[in-house]
């Protein structure tokens, strides 16, 4: 807990206007289990869970980030609560941070029950539904996004704020030769998942 500010455990309502710039590791309450847990590891947010997806493997959504001094070691953040601490309504995710936990949802070792308890706790069912039903129309038949989707309660979602379902995934016209739209899930690559 910390030592200072004020802290609202299992606080779900609305989070006051503040920019990404403000909730760093020097200002405080962050009206977030997962994000008071982030803080608590040493993490400095939101930059330091950019790193962390990044190391696990989106090294698709990978840009110029200023070294973190010290680097960033093992964190025990599953890749579950990794996503939905990057789309914490305390941080006012953006289009960037939306996708990285697209791609960390896209991981094989995500359990859809742990991402619906996490999601509906830090008040961002919205999104993940729709990073669910982005998933389920593009990989029909990956059982994974309709078993998300069937955990987390039915919410109005404000698509025009969130990133377009095509964001979430590759797209190419032709591939090894055969011209055709072939689209993937972008997923965490070349890393061990966490």
């Amino acid at each position: 807990m910390p030592q200072d500010g004020i802290y609202l455990p299992g606080f779900l309502g609305q989070f006051s206007s503040v920019s990404t710039a403000q909730l760093t590791n020097q200002s405080r309450p962050l009206n977030s289990l997962l994000l008071e847990k982030a803080r608590q590891l040493g993490l400095s947010l939101p930059l330091d869970l950019e790193r962390l997806a990044i190391m696990r493997g989106c090294e698709y959504y990978d840009r110029d980030l200023e070294p973190r001094v010290p680097p960033l070691g093992e964190v025990p953040f599953t890749n579950a609560e990794l996503a939905i601490a990057l789309i914490s309504p305390a941080l006012h995710p953006g289009a960037r941070e939306i996708r990285l936990a697209a791609a960390l949802l896209g991981a094989l070792d995500v359990n859809p029950s742990e991402v619906s308890a996490l999601a509906m706790r830090e008040n961002c069912g919205d999104v993940v539904q729709h990073i669910a039903l982005s998933g389920l129309r593009f990989e029909p038949r990956n059982p994974f996004w309709q078993n998300l989707l069937d955990q987390l309660p039915e919410v109005q979602i404000s698509s025009d704020k969130l990133p377009h379902p095509s964001r979430f995934v590759e797209m190419t016209g032709i591939d090894r030769g055969k011209v055709g739209l072939i689209t993937r899930w972008i997923r965490p690559r070349g890393a061990v998942s966490k």
